[in-house]
């Protein structure tokens, strides 16, 4: 289980992408990617709404997070996390995302707990309703671990 979970996570975030850009869908080069930080391997990913409207409005995907707002520029954030040492996914930590259009201060939320393909991840969604280069700040507090875990990486949105 431990040492197949990054291999079917990085597949999960390719096939995503695919998706993407099958539907048509602007899908920007810095979308997805990986940062190493505070013991963790941090798996991100950047996905256009659309992609969950698409689910039936009953299921599971469509409904986490209480649904995909409306909005022509919505959009999910996601990260999937692991231990370093042990490539185990981690899924007990607290993960909150502050997404700002750069020198402004933007919006904050947590990102809860969803699974994808049977393996549990961390999103929420976001509205970047501008056409510019983003700064996402994602902090991670895990139990039992002191101080938390900064990352933040650029997203443009086209």
């Amino acid at each position: 289980m431990m040492k197949h979970t990054l291999p079917r996570t990085l597949a999960i975030l390719i096939q995503a992408g695919g998706l993407v850009l099958i539907s048509g869908a602007a899908f920007a080069d810095d979308s997805t990617g990986y940062l190493d930080a505070g013991g963790l391997g941090i798996y991100y990913a950047v996905l256009p709404a659309e992609m969950v409207r698409g689910y039936p409005k009953g299921s599971p995907e469509y409904r986490m997070h209480g649904g995909p707002p409306n909005g022509a520029h919505v959009h999910h954030v996601m990260v999937a996390l692991f231990d370093d040492r042990t490539m185990e996914r981690v899924t007990d930590a607290k993960v909150e995302a502050r997404v700002a259009e750069i020198g402004l201060p933007g919006t904050e939320k947590a990102l809860t707990p969803m699974p994808i393909a049977g393996a549990m991840s961390f999103g929420n969604y976001f509205d970047l309703s501008n056409l510019a280069t983003y700064r996402i700040t994602i902090e991670i507090r895990r139990p039992g671990m002191p101080g938390e875990t900064d990352v933040e990486f650029e997203y443009q949105h086209h």
